[in-house]
């Protein structure tokens, strides 16, 4: 397991999830992948503008938010002497993640798992089921809080 993608969303889960990775890198002499992927503009089927300009401001602020936390992340593992890079992509998030893994020829993703119930699995699914499904390496999916 020599590559490891971390799937991080929100800050506060993301120090659990790259404590695990940590725990596998240093194992196993790993390099670490840490992906943030960003919610998409809204497509208007005019081409206009999406959204007001203090919406459009909001996400742009949002964005260089999520991708300093991706630096600093990154930069705390190599300052522990574990080798580690930071990525920032903006789609879907089960296709990023994917398209990710195939890119860098993941070993392993590790990704938190939120429990939700059984109705809102049913109708709106999960993340996690999508990349178990359609992945052909391991997930590691450490328990987070919303």
């Amino acid at each position: 397991m020599k590559k490891i993608l971390v799937a991080i969303n929100i800050e506060k889960n993301a120090d659990r999830l790259i404590a695990k990775a940590e725990e596998i890198a240093q194992a196993f002499g790993s390099k670490i992948w840490i992906l943030h992927v960003s919610e998409p503009d809204p497509d208007d089927f005019l081409g206009l503008e999406a959204g007001p300009q203090y919406a459009q401001d909001k996400r742009v602020e949002n964005r260089k938010k999520e991708g300093a936390l991706v630096r600093r992340l990154a930069e705390d593992l190599r300052q522990k002497n574990i080798d580690a890079e930071g990525v920032q992509l903006e789609g879907s998030t089960a296709k990023m993640i994917k398209k990710e893994v195939k890119k860098i020829n993941a070993d392993i993703v590790v990704a938190g798992h939120h429990k939700k119930n059984f109705f809102y699995q049913m109708f709106v699914g999960s993340l996690e089921h999508d990349l178990i499904d359609d992945l052909d390496i391991p997930v590691l999916l450490v328990p987070v809080r919303h």
